[in-house]
Parts: C-alpha cells; structure tokens; sequence
C-alpha cells in the first residue's frame, strides 16, 4: 500500500485531499498540519519520513485574494513560506522520496510575495526532478467568511444566511473555477506518474464573477447586488493539461453540491434545550 505524507493536511484542499486519497485510492495518509498540533509547524518540524513513498507539499501561508494581496501581510508571507521550504524541501531531497509542489497560477506573476514564493518552490522541485502543478481557483470545501476564504464560499454562504449575494466588485472580470474533487484527481495523477514539467490545475474556460454569483442565486433564490469597484482578469500564461486528466465536475454541478451541503449548516437543530436559531452552524 502507498503511504503518503501530506504537509497541510488540515487546510482547504489538504483535508479533502487526504480524504481522496484513503476513500477514492485505497492509499495510507500520515497527516501533518499545525493547525492540528503546534509541534507540527513545517517550517520547523524535523519530518518522520521511515515508511513515506511520497509527499504533497500543500503547507503554505495562503488564502483568497482579500488576504494574498493586502500590504500589512505580505512580509509575513514571504517569511512564513521560505522558512517552509528551507525546512521542508532539504529534509524530502535527503530521503529521495517523490514529490509534489503544488504551485499556483500566480507563480506566473510577480506582484505578490505569494507569487514569488510559489515561483521559487517551482524552480526548487524541478531542480530535484520533482513533481510541480498550479492550482487556479479551487471551490468546493465550505468556508466561513474570513479575509482568507475564496469567493464561492462567501457567495453561497451570503445566499443561504442574508437572501443576498453582494459583491465587492462589478463582477465582470473572469476566473477558471476547478471543483475540489477533480483537484485532488489531478495531484494523484501528476504524482503518481511522476510528470516532469509544469501544468495547470484549472477548468480551461472562463466565466464573469458575476455569472458565477447569478448561478448560485438561481439555486438559492437570493438577490445579486453588484460592486461599483471593478475586477481585474489575469492575464496568465497556461502550461497545459495534465495528460490523461479533464475536469469531471461541471460548475453549475459544483456549486448545486456546496449549496446542498451549505443549507444542512442552516437546518434547525433540535437537543435537549429546544431548537436552534437560525443561521445554525451545525454545532451545538
């Protein structure tokens, strides 16, 4: 049986990642994440790799664009995440063992430290012949409303607790939005049959933010209210597909899926105190 090490394994796409991993491929998972325990912090922690075939290399200080680009965290970013690599990367390059950075289409950018970070762990893994991909928008995974939560999860969280969808901007810049299940879909296979060059892990088709909110209004009845600011479409150079892999997961499929599993958050509960008062969060 394959056993893999994944660094971040609490985090937006490490928890459905590991999940994917024992469910869907029948493989062990050794989890690390300091969200789970403080002596797991990566850009410390000496990394047990006896018995590990491969590693995913998901730790990083991230979060959705209210976060990565905001002045007053970008020093924090760049120190949290090169002090990650210079612990990491040394340890996995020391055992031989396979692995896969995952990067992001930002790495093609260099207007953030975030994609200046992910550029540098690009150049490191291909100097170890390792494993590299970039993620584009990921949805899926709910979030609560945070400076670092992505924005389907702030538009289908807003839908199901306010009737309404109010947006920062205009909405009509574009994204590529790639549901979590065809990621995790994605990282397996670019691991598991070593690739060497670089790939996109994105749906390849553009949509207006905008037509993604009017989407999730259809299946909530909520009220699209528009921003006055006005968004910007990154101009990316893509590296290609993932031979073998195409995204399975629709975006109208997506989004009906988080909004079928939002509304069990609002469902009233019932204990021994009475019933709950909605917007319920599931935890009693």
């Amino acid at each position: 049986m394959v056993t893999n090490l994944v660094l971040g394994a609490e985090g937006f796409v490490g928890k459905p990642l590991c999940k994917f991993l024992e469910e869907k491929r029948g493989e062990k998972v050794v989890s690390l994440d300091i969200k789970s325990n403080p002596d797991s912090d990566c850009r410390h922690a000496i990394l047990n790799l006896d018995n590990i075939d491969r590693v995913y290399f998901l730790a990083w200080d991230v979060g959705g664009a209210k976060y990565l680009y905001r002045e007053d965290t970008q020093l924090q970013q760049l120190d949290w995440n090169l002090k990650l690599m210079l612990n990491v990367i040394p340890q996995i390059q020391a055992k031989g063992i396979p692995f896969l950075f995952i990067s992001s289409q930002l790495a093609e950018e260099c207007d953030s430290v975030y994609g200046v970070t992910k550029r540098l762990g690009e150049v490191w893994a291909k100097l170890l012949n390792s494993v590299r991909v970039r993620l584009w928008n990921v949805y899926g995974p709910l979030e609560r409303s945070s400076e670092r939560s992505h924005v389907i999860s702030d538009f289908v969280f807003q839908a199901l607790e306010t009737g309404e969808i109010r947006m920062l901007t205009t909405g009509d810049e574009k994204r590529q939005f790639i549901y979590i299940d065809d990621v995790c879909a994605a990282f397996h296979k670019a691991l598991s049959e070593r690739l060497e060059s670089v790939y996109d892990v994105a749906s390849f088709e553009w949509i207006r933010v905008l037509d993604v909110a009017n989407m999730i209004a259809k299946h909530t009845g909520a009220k699209v209210i528009p921003g006055t600011q006005y968004g910007v479409t990154p101009i990316t150079r893509m590296r290609g597909k993932i031979p073998g892999w195409l995204p399975q997961v629709s975006l109208d499929e997506g989004i009906q899926r988080m909004v079928k599993e939002g509304r069990k958050l609002f469902e009233p509960c019932i204990n021994l105190f009475g019933k709950c008062t909605p917007p319920c969060t599931g935890k009693l």
